[in-house]
């Protein structure tokens, strides 16, 4: 898998030798994951901490002067899981009912 799309903007895959598990570049639409995850757990959970951090970005979220718990359920609800859906149906080729 080399992309997925977050509230509709696409966001490249890739791996590249970082200090953290992962990183997202809003700017650049890029996900990160360090070419050091080698263990495939870890990097499902590293990308989708990245993703949720994407769809807080999106949602406008990152530029509030506090966060209310709502706003951030809510983009977590109809930003971030159907991101997550897409990429586990994709990755375990398992259809919804």
């Amino acid at each position: 898998m080399t992309h997925i799309y977050i509230g509709g903007l696409k966001f490249e895959i890739i791996r590249e030798n970082i200090h953290e598990y992962g990183l997202m570049r809003f700017d650049e639409r890029q996900i990160v994951i360090s070419s050091n995850v080698t263990d495939p757990s870890v990097c499902i959970t590293t990308l989708r901490h990245e993703m949720i951090h994407a769809a807080l970005e999106i949602a406008g979220i990152s530029h509030m002067r506090r966060y209310d718990e709502e706003p951030i359920v809510r983009a977590i609800e109809n930003i971030f899981f159907p991101a997550w859906d897409a990429i586990n149906n994709q990755t375990l080729n398992i259809s919804p009912p």
